[in-house]
Formats: structure tokens, C-alpha cells, sequence
């Protein structure tokens, strides 16, 4: 019998504490809550960032590419053209 009302007891009292604590307990959730808002609102601006910056990186890189094939075809026009002045010399 005791143990029936110690268990009452015990019950009893995990409520009323629980009742004390619970504008600390809703609390604390709100505090989580936010937390996970700001981080997540976080995550996104970087992925947003990252996203940017490998936009970036990918339009530099076709653009020099472009600018060396360019390049290399006007380099290619001038030896052709030299060649064929040293040809006609002859």
C-alpha cells in the first residue's frame, strides 16, 4: 500500500513541478524556436551566396575561355598569314 502511495507521491509531484517550471519550459521552446528560424534564414542566404558566387565563377571562366580561343585563332591568323608572305617571297 505504501508503495501504491509513493507512487501517487512521486506522480504528484513531477505535475507540481512541472507546473512551476513551465513558463521557463515555453520558454526555453521559444528560444529554441527562434534559434532555428535565424539559422535556417542563415542557411539560406549562403546557399543563395554560394549559388551566386559559382555563377560567378562559371561566367568568368567561359568568358576567358572565349577570350583564349579568340586568341589563339587571331595568333593562328597572323602565322598562317606570315607563312604565306614567306611562300610568295620566295
Amino acid at each position: 500500500m505504501e508503495n501504491k502511495e509513493n507512487t501517487g507521491g512521486i506522480t504528484d509531484t513531477f505535475f507540481n513541478k512541472l507546473k512551476e517550471q513551465s513558463f521557463t519550459i515555453i520558454l526555453l521552446v521559444g528560444i529554441m524556436y527562434y534559434q532555428n528560424m535565424t539559422f535556417n534564414n542563415q542557411l539560406v542566404e549562403y546557399k543563395k551566396m554560394i549559388d551566386d558566387k559559382e555563377t560567378l565563377i562559371l561566367k568568368l571562366t567561359d568568358d576567358e575561355r572565349q577570350r583564349l580561343i579568340e586568341r589563339t585563332e587571331y595568333l593562328l591568323e597572323q602565322r598562317d598569314k606570315y607563312v604565306e608572305e614567306l611562300i610568295n617571297k620566295k
